[in-house]
């Protein structure tokens, strides 16, 4: 695997729940710490499902709140990296666990959050040097725990399942996108879209990834995460593909997504930022409004 031109920070984000963006946080972050990278996990997500996909539900349900995200919230907390992160059983892998804790701080107008919008910036800043890739699970919405997401990202990348409501909501992503890279992010980009759960036999599945490829063409990418059940039987074992299967399809899959990942931001790193609402391109929406006023 060739090196990122800087510590990989992506958010996985999608406005749809179930699609695979804890999945792919917890798979992909094995195969980067496979691969010899130091890898962070953030879990976002009041669901806290990628925590428990490490540490099971109990575990997860006892940790404090000051050893979880919710510490970056709550001005009773000091949000200590050192406490909250946490390496997991495996090399190389480490999480900021989540909580269900965080869901009354997920507000759904962020950008009334005032200094809440940052907090994960300040966080990730603060974290960056002990790491060469950090991930960060986001919830199915668009609130200030997904904002803050999209503020502290270098990247952003969009698992969504090729089918109707899979990938129903990219619009409304894009331009949540587009107002951070207007106003709070402007080296903010795109990494992919990425097709997850995908069954090349389907022909519903194959329809909807050829319409995919043909609107968004090279944003989407050529490789896809298939539908096994290794990822379940991993998940129940609390591992990552990379430790649980190695050698199996679904490990290389995502080992081959983790190396396109790297390989895609080293070529768009060369390119500037730019909006991905087809209105915001045009230059008559209102991010786009904002930007040029702000030039």
């Amino acid at each position: 695997m060739i090196e990122p031109p800087a510590p990989l920070v992506v958010a996985m984000l999608n406005r749809k729940g179930g699609v695979g963006k804890s999945s792919c946080c917890m798979h992909l972050g094995g195969s980067f710490a496979r691969s010899g990278k130091r890898v962070l996990l953030i879990d976002m997500d009041p669901q806290a499902s990628l925590t428990q996909g490490f540490f099971g539900p109990q575990a997860t349900e006892a940790l404090d709140h000051r050893d979880t995200v919710v510490a970056l919230f709550d001005d009773r907390c000091d949000p200590d990296p050192s406490r909250i992160i946490r390496q997991t059983a495996f090399d190389r892998l480490s999480i900021a666990s989540g909580s269900n804790g965080l869901e009354r701080h997920n507000v759904p107008e962020p950008e009334a959050a005032g200094e809440y919008q940052r907090v994960l910036r300040t966080f990730v800043r603060e974290a960056l040097p002990a790491f060469d890739v950090i991930l960060i699970d986001c919830p199915p919405n668009l609130h200030l725990c997904s904002w803050n997401a999209l503020l502290a990202a270098d990247w952003v990348m969009v698992p969504l399942q090729a089918e109707d409501y899979g990938a129903q909501g990219i619009t409304h992503v894009q331009r949540a996108i587009d107002a951070a890279l207007a106003k709070y992010n402007p080296t903010l980009r795109l990494l992919g879209y990425l097709v997850s759960m995908f069954q090349r036999r389907l022909g519903v599945h194959a329809a909807y990834d050829h319409q995919l490829r043909q609107l968004y063409a090279d944003d989407v990418f050529t490789g896809f995460v298939p539908a096994a059940k290794d990822f379940k039987e991993a998940v129940a074992a609390r591992r990552p593909l990379s430790v649980y299967k190695p050698r199996s399809t679904s490990a290389l899959a995502m080992d081959a997504i983790a190396a396109e990942m790297v390989a895609r931001a080293t070529r768009l790193a060369a390119e500037a930022p730019k909006f991905l609402h087809p209105d915001n391109r045009a230059g008559i929406g209102p991010e786009a409004g904002r930007a040029r006023k702000a030039g």
